[in-house]
């Protein structure tokens, strides 16, 4: 069990337990999520979002969480074995606190989601459906790893009104740009707006390389993005 926990965590029912919102610090979840604790890990964060919004709590709390789970891995305070694992459980968490949907949702534009071809980090991914999902959107998340191919297919055939991509890092401009490409290729006369996220953003000259329409650093620069092109209900999207 992690010795970075800064106070006592509830015995039996952490569903019911309250503690002030100062408390739930970026060191507490990741330590949570390096013991692979999802139940007081999606605790921690249900309690973030009574006071934030979900867009908020994961560009803070969360982003701040896990980096400091990768600068204990690379100074060597954590193993792999925990930073793999502090991975796999925030997917579970995530999972225990996903937006609870109502039939409206499935009448939404439609955001598609992807990590280019061989891109195999999918958490921001995971964080920017439920934002989306939650701001009323239909979102189709492909996960990582997703051939240009594939992505201008599934564009092809079906009304989508937003695509993001995600990458980690520059050896990846390539395969943004082709996978850009093939979303314009495939959406014939419509206009069908990408944006860019993941680690990639910080590399100078991505959107002029791929041919995107912005980049995001954040969930809520995305969310932005989206809600300013959201189309009206003539089927126009909307500029702002």
């Amino acid at each position: 069990m992690s010795d970075d926990l800064p106070f006592d965590l509830p015995p039996v029912d952490p569903g019911r337990a309250r503690v002030p919102a100062a408390s739930l610090s970026p060191e507490l979840l990741a330590g949570l999520l390096a013991d692979g604790d999802d139940e007081l890990a999606a605790w921690t964060l249900r309690h973030a979002l009574e006071e934030a919004s979900r867009a908020e709590v994961y560009d803070t709390l969360l982003r701040d969480a896990m980096t400091l789970v990768g600068e204990r891995w690379a100074t060597g305070h954590w193993s792999v074995a925990e930073e793999h694992l502090a991975s796999r459980t925030l997917l579970r968490t995530l999972e225990r606190i996903r937006p609870t949907l109502g039939p409206e949702h499935r009448i939404g534009p439609v955001a598609v989601l992807a990590g280019v071809a061989g891109e195999e980090h999918m958490i921001g991914l995971a964080c920017l459906e439920q934002v989306l999902t939650g701001a009323g959107w239909s979102v189709a998340n492909f996960g990582a790893n997703l051939p240009a191919e594939d992505l201008g297919q599934f564009v092809r055939r079906n009304d989508v009104s937003l695509v993001a991509l995600s990458a980690v890092d520059g050896s990846r401009t390539r395969m943004l740009a082709e996978s850009v490409a093939a979303v314009r290729a495939a959406a014939g006369e419509r206009t069908i707006p990408v944006i860019i996220g993941g680690q990639v953003t910080s590399h100078p000259g991505v959107v002029q390389a791929t041919g995107a329409d912005a980049l995001v650093a954040t969930l809520g620069q995305a969310l932005a993005f989206a809600e300013a092109h959201r189309p009206s209900d003539t089927g126009e999207p909307e500029r702002g």
